[in-house]
């Protein structure tokens, strides 16, 4: 921890001064290229126009242009006094060249015209001077009309050299001022904020190793020591909280234990029921239940051998009986009712019946299921096909699954219970840190040194973090318990969606990601919890900035759709939806993003509690890292807000991967003009 800290803000120190020289070395060089190009560029017209005052003085006597002499020594003493200026020479209106500083170079009608920088000035590129700036002059003879231009010119490679230098002169001040600015954050980091962090860390490893018996060390700043007393006291809290989950542990395992040895019996039983059935089709084939067929008199016509095994009656002692006589043999219950049943296949309307009986031999109880149906003879006589499943031992599962499933909900309740008493146990020690960070930000903020507030900030904030999920475990058991209250008013979603973009800027900003929103300008009001809505936006937009890559989209979009699904219809089912004969209204939002999707395995099981999307040794904790870890309870409360809203929540994904990128859509459904959602409620929400 301590070269990490360190490490980071050196390293952010030195990040923000390279920035901050880079910029204004950048600007400041760039500036001087231009002020000195400028400068060059005014020297060149004020020459320019020098010359060209002479040349009108000789032409205002009616000589011409071409007849003056001595213009050549004028042009070639212009570029030798000015050591950047390389050509000088005068061309009469259609190009053609009169004088110019050196006879020798043949090169002047090289020039290749780039793009005009003023009205006077353009930027050519020529194959031995590279990229120059020309400057021209217009000369008038007698009668004011152009009898030629001068043309002077220098090099870019001046601008470079001298920009160069500047550049190099910067490079000089930065390394300084690194070097300065590196040994002082290093003195005050290692003797004011390093040490005291170290010695709380060795006390903070001991307690996360289970050591929660540790004695935290004194501490000389003021500051550090209200810390190392917190640290005590949660020390002791937690000290007090593992015995008692010791002792919950001992009861969990123990209970844990009776239903593992449930389990492993059913599973003997569930293999005992496969090796039956594999049996049965052995040798039977087809006909691996019991097959009785009887005719229009109630005589018993055909036996298959699976049902000689149910029925323990040899086929050559049933068949040939009186069906009624054969049950009646067997003791089988509710004969009338058997029989009731049998005059209605007659009539060709096929039923299923529950058929028991008791064993004479061992007193075993008997249960199969009849399946009968009509069949016809090969004269065309109506006959009764009753095909008798023996069901004796699924039942005897059955039984057995609904005391484990008892079991299992005893276990969820006791999870609950757990769930909320953690939840109470947590505030009191986070109220505690959360009172102290407080006091010291408030309260002694002129007395903290400047690098020890960010410190304590993080502290304050990563105990906010903490109370956060705290309040998420009690949400979620609020919404278990059905017993989380909503203040329903009508509302703006459209405000709420830019209320939850505001407030999630700063986290934006940080991973340098863009919110878009798309909102319907047409969106009536919803009458909802507008605070229940922001906490579902806001838990949704989160799970984008965290499962998205750094300079991704994230999309907030609404709009009014129309379906047939009926939100108030009230079905004991939360898994059937009713569908109506008319289109219901409903608000639409989908928060999408450009992340990295959810594979179709997730997206079952995304919004139970406790549960995580991906590969959890893959995950690591951060409030807006990169695929950050969280409880695995927030999605859970945004269905739970929804569903009490009478909406409806899913998720869109192709799949997930970490290459492509293929993102993610949550839709949200809430009604319009809902029975439930007009009555608004009274009364303070419960926490």
């Amino acid at each position: 921890m301590k070269r990490t800290l360190e490490k980071r803000i050196l390293l952010f120190a030195i990040m923000v001064l390279l920035v901050a020289i880079a910029i204004n070395t950048g600007l400041n060089v760039e500036g001087f290229r231009r002020d000195y190009r400028d400068g060059i560029i005014l020297r060149c017209q004020s020459l320019a126009q020098g010359l060209q005052q002479s040349l009108e003085k000789v032409l205002s006597l009616g000589v011409h242009i071409e007849d003056i002499e001595g213009i050549d020594v004028k042009c070639k003493t212009l570029v030798d006094n000015d050591p950047d200026i390389v050509y000088c020479y005068i061309e009469n209106n259609v190009g053609e060249l009169f004088y110019t500083n050196d006879q020798s170079i043949d090169s002047l009608k090289k020039f290749h015209y780039l793009f005009a920088l003023t009205k006077t000035t353009a930027v050519m590129q020529h194959p031995e001077w590279g990229k120059v700036y020309d400057v021209s002059q217009p000369v008038f003879d007698a009668n004011k009309s152009v009898a030629g231009r001068i043309r002077v010119g220098f090099p870019d490679e001046v601008l470079v050299q001298r920009t160069v230098k500047a550049l190099i002169r910067a490079f000089y001040i930065l390394a300084i001022a690194l070097i300065v600015v590196v040994c002082v954050v290093v003195l005050f980091v290692k003797r004011d904020i390093i040490s005291p962090i170290s010695r709380l860390c060795v006390v903070a490893r001991e307690i996360a190793g289970g050591n929660f018996r540790i004695k935290v060390p004194e501490m000389t700043t003021r500051d550090f020591s209200e810390l190392a007393h917190v640290i005590q006291e949660m020390s002791e809290s937690l000290q007090s909280r593992d015995d008692k989950i010791s002792e919950s542990y001992s009861q969990l395992e123990t209970t844990n234990q009776e239903l593992l040895v449930s389990y492993e019996h059913q599973a003997r039983i569930s293999n005992e029921l496969s090796r039956s059935r594999a049996m049965y089709r052995s040798l039977l084939e087809d006909a691996s239940d019991s097959i009785v067929v009887v005719d229009d008199v109630d005589r018993i016509v055909l036996v298959n051998k699976a049902a000689e095994r149910f029925f323990r009656v040899q086929r050559h002692v049933a068949e040939g009986m009186n069906f009624y006589s054969f049950l009646q043999m067997l003791g089988v219950k509710d004969i009338e009712e058997q029989h009731h049943l049998f005059q209605q296949v007659l009539g060709g309307e096929p039923i299923e019946s529950e058929l028991r009986y008791t064993r004479d031999e061992d007193g075993a109880q008997v249960i199969g299921w009849l399946y009968g149906s009509t069949v016809f003879g090969g004269e065309g006589e109506r006959m009764v096909q009753a095909i008798i499943r023996d069901v004796t031992l699924e039942r005897e599962i059955k039984e057995n699954l609904e005391k484990s499933a008892a079991e299992l909900r005893r276990l969820n309740e006791m999870k609950d219970s757990f769930l909320g008493v953690a939840s109470h146990e947590l505030k009191t020690p986070l109220t505690v840190i959360n009172g102290y960070v407080e006091l010291i930000l408030d309260e002694m903020a002129d007395h903290l040194d400047d690098e020890i507030k960010p410190l304590i900030r993080h502290i304050a904030d990563a105990g906010d973090r903490l109370a956060a999920i705290v309040r998420d475990m009690v949400d979620v058991t609020l919404i278990d318990d059905s017993n989380l209250t909503l203040r329903k008013v009508r509302t703006d979603i459209n405000a709420l969606a830019r209320n939850v973009g505001d407030s999630l800027a700063l986290f934006l900003g940080k991973r340098s990601q863009q919110l878009q929103l798309i909102l319907a300008d047409d969106l009536p009001m919803v009458t909802c919890d507008p605070d229940r809505i922001v906490q579902a936006l806001n838990n949704l937009v989160i799970n984008a900035i965290k499962f998205t890559p750094d300079d991704g989209r994230i999309t907030i979009a609404t709009k009014v759709r129309s379906t047939l699904r009926e939100p108030f219809a009230g079905s004991a089912d939360p898994d059937v939806i009713t569908l109506g004969s008319e289109p219901a209204r409903y608000v639409e939002i989908v928060v999408s993003d450009s992340g990295i999707g959810i594979s179709e395995q997730d997206q079952l099981h995304i919004f139970e509690k406790f549960y995580e999307a991906g590969k959890i040794e893959e995950h690591f904790t951060g409030q807006i890292t990169f695929k950050g870890k969280g409880t695995g309870l927030g999605l859970t409360i945004v269905k739970g807000i929804v569903d009490m809203h009478d909406g409806e929540v899913w998720v869109e994904s192709p799949g997930c991967n970490t290459e492509t990128f293929p993102g993610s859509a949550f839709h949200i459904l809430l009604p319009l003009d809902s029975p439930q959602s007009m009555a608004v409620n009274s009364g303070d929400p419960k926490p």
